[in-house]
């Protein structure tokens, strides 16, 4: 039976008998979305108004009414609206993907992304908002209850800018987000505590439109994140495209064909076997299984005590052998549902966030480094990889120049060590600052993410409390290598970003030892300091110049060396200097 209703936003009116608001979890999904109750820690879904658990995530505007779950994917009709959550305009362009998904609903008239759909122009929120509106209203006649407040399902590599735009759509659809966890953590919340499940677990996410991969610590009323892999542009929709181009038909019918070819070894009417299908989707389960390989080496953890199978693609069979062929006899847990497990796991959340009896600590990660630019163009990591959530960092920064009113910041996500390697996220600016010679003004940077994921960066001047603050919500979402390449891209290139940061720093500390031996001589008086000397010290300068021209970090550093001993006369004759200015008509017992 088709998932369809539908939606009258402005007609539409709670049962009239409500009792104490209730918290749900749900699960948006690429391809299908649900929703869920948990009581007493016993998930349950809440079957649609079709009695269906799994409701279609497509969305038809048709006599002025919006539809909800028609699997038939009439021409009109919008499927896999998630995949654009966080995407702006040109992303969408660019990727040939998802252009071809999405090219007769773009508006190319707007700047920004918009999709028209049989005349109504809306952005990706609000037409992600009608699935969560659908969902409400089912779960409302379900429990005769106002349903307000929801934990909610996002794929572990989703930025602060997919993030956002799935809390918009909430919110539009009037949910208050108690929570956003990633999928793999969801799933791994089902089974700790529903099967009491200890020890080290890797969760294995195919969905619909994305693969995630986690290592999770799970021991009794602790579920901690310790790794993350993923690619946000990898799922259940690429198998039925390729198999689509090779049977020459359309994605609807592709899908059909895998799914029955799950359960049977041939489908004697399309002439297609298994076997021929499993070699058509060979190379993605591989990309699947060598960025699961990456997650277990970056978390460090030699014993993996078993994997979880989330998401319905898992249930092509070639998964569970490729996983059995690369990790051996690690136990390999199936027994929830695969399209539930994420959903209970966010209904369990839910109930632990509302429920004063429960006591359960869900513990994420941060799935890349996040810092700040320095002089120099160096990247200075804040917040590191897989460091657990909620998170708040501070560090302090100082002027590089005397008198120096005001400074940038520039806030950037990824592993390399130089700035222009990796993603720029967003800048301000701290301005008035007090005037003071170069390194004396003090200013403390924070960087916190809450629960959520969402990252905030407050910028404190500590002699006048001068303050900035900032949530960072960037405009597009990670390219289609995303993680998984900026990752690789810091791997392969570790030990020429270690050298080159190295180099940066020296050339950074040799320029501030000239500004200071060139400020010293501007203030001391003439007489302390012979032409001759003066002469020696401007060549000296010249030649370090020419040293790190060289981009030669040892022979920067042996010329600062010689530099150092030259100057270092003059440095002690200003000091001296300094204190006899400061001492002079001053009686001796007034100096302290």
């Amino acid at each position: 039976m088709i998932q369809i209703i539908e939606i009258n936003e402005t007609g539409f009116s709670a049962p009239s008998e409500l009792y104490n608001q209730r918290a749900v979890g749900i699960d948006f999904g690429t391809t299908n979305s649900l929703i869920a109750i948990s009581t007493q820690q016993k998930p349950r879904i809440i079957k649609d108004f079709q009695d269906e658990e799994l409701v279609a995530s497509i969305i038809k505007f048709n006599n002025s009414n919006f539809i909800i779950g028609d699997k038939n994917f009439p021409l009109h009709s919008i499927y896999s609206i998630k995949s654009l959550v966080g995407k702006n305009r040109d992303d969408v362009l660019n990727n040939p993907t998802l252009f071809d998904r999405f090219k007769n609903f773009i508006d190319l008239n707007s700047t920004s992304l918009r999709l028209n759909l049989d005349g109504i122009t809306l952005t990706v929120p609000e037409l992600a908002s009608k699935i969560f509106i659908y969902l409400k209203q089912q779960a409302e006649k379900d429990l005769n209850v106002k349903v307000e407040k929801a934990v909610i399902t996002v794929p572990a590599h989703f930025n602060d800018a997919a993030r956002g735009d799935v809390m918009l759509a909430a919110k539009l659809a009037g949910f208050e987000v108690l929570r956003l966890i990633s999928e793999p953590t969801a799933a791994a919340y089902a089974y700790g505590l529903n099967k009491k499940k200890q020890g080290v677990f890797l969760v294995y996410d195919l969905g619909g439109g994305t693969f995630d991969v986690s290592i999770l610590n799970m021991q009794e009323g602790i579920l901690q994140v310790v790794a993350t892999g993923g690619n946000n542009m990898l799922g259940g929709d690429d198998i039925d495209h390729l198999l689509a181009q090779y049977l020459e038909c359309s994605v609807a019918q592709a899908k059909q064909a895998k799914e029955r070819l799950s359960y049977q070894d041939a489908l004697k009417e399309i002439s297609l076997t298994r076997s021929k299908l499993e070699e058509i989707i060979q190379p993605l389960i591989n990309d699947t299984i060598n960025i699961t390989k990456d997650t277990i080496e970056q978390a460090n953890k030699s014993e993996i005590d078993g994997i979880i199978l989330v998401g319905g693609s898992t249930r092509i069979p070639l998964i569970t052998t490729a996983l059995g062929e690369a990790f051996g006899n690690i136990k390999i847990f199936s027994d929830i549902d695969p399209d539930k497990a994420v959903v209970w796991g966010a209904a369990l959340q839910a109930e632990n966030l509302t429920a004063s009896n429960i006591n359960f600590l869900l513990i994420d990660a941060v799935p890349l480094s996040l810092g700040l630019e320095l002089y120099g163009g160096i990247a200075e990591k804040i917040i590191l990889r897989n460091s657990p959530m909620p998170i708040s960092v501070t560090k302090e920064f100082t002027t590089y120049a005397d008198n120096q009113t005001a400074m940038q910041f520039h806030i950037v996500q990824g592993e390399r060590e130089m700035v222009k390697d990796c993603r720029s996220l967003a800048r301000f600016e701290l301005n008035n600052l007090p005037l003071m010679k170069a390194g004396g003004v003090r200013i403390e940077i924070t960087f916190s993410i809450d629960a959520d994921g969402i990252l905030s960066v407050s910028a404190l001047e500590k002699s006048n409390h001068l303050s900035h603050n900032i949530e960072i919500k960037p405009s597009y979402g990670l390219d289609e290598q995303e993680v998984n390449k900026i990752l690789e891209n810091a791997y392969k290139n570790a030990a020429y970003d270690h050298n080159n940061r190295l180099l940066q720093e020296t050339i950074i500390n040799t320029k501030s030892l000239i500004y200071n031996v060139e400020a010293a001589i501007k203030e001391m008086p003439p007489q302390l300091l012979a032409e001759d000397e003066k002469a020696e010290i401007h060549l000296a300068i010249m030649e370090l110049q020419e040293y790190m021209n060289t981009n030669k970090r040892e022979l920067i550093e042996e010329g600062s060396k010689k530099f150092e001993a030259l100057t270092e006369k003059l440095i002690a004759q200003r000091l001296n200097y300094t204190i006899e200015q400061l001492l002079k008509g001053k009686h001796v017992d007034k100096i302290s």
